[in-house]
């Protein structure tokens, strides 16, 4: 089994910790949503030419959507997605999974 790159590690913890982080504040505030949807968006991009070698960190991405229960980053992803051309059986069908169930 191989491990894990520095790159794929640093993607995983801040992606993740964006998602929580907006999941509680968007409780307390629901104001907020927007900037923090924002940040997610900005660790996406920051990563991105590790992204386009890994397209399964997208699938990690729309997992932690369902988990947090954020469907505005879920059509963020999908238009991402779209413009990438990814043809991932995976992440196809999880898009049709939240397409039939939501998030």
């Amino acid at each position: 089994m191989k491990g894990l790159s520095k790159k794929e590690v640093d993607f995983h913890h801040k992606v993740a910790y964006r998602f929580e982080k907006s999941y509680r504040l968007i409780k307390k505030s629901p104001e907020k949503k927007n900037q923090l949807n924002l940040d997610i968006i900005e660790v996406i991009s920051d990563h991105s030419d590790f992204i386009e070698q890994d397209a399964n960190a997208l699938f990690f991405c729309l997992y932690f959507c369902i988990y947090y229960n954020n469907p505005e980053m879920v059509e963020f992803l999908k238009t991402l997605i779209k413009k990438m051309r990814v043809d991932n059986t995976e992440i196809n069908y999880l898009l049709e999974q939240i397409e039939l169930n939501g998030v």
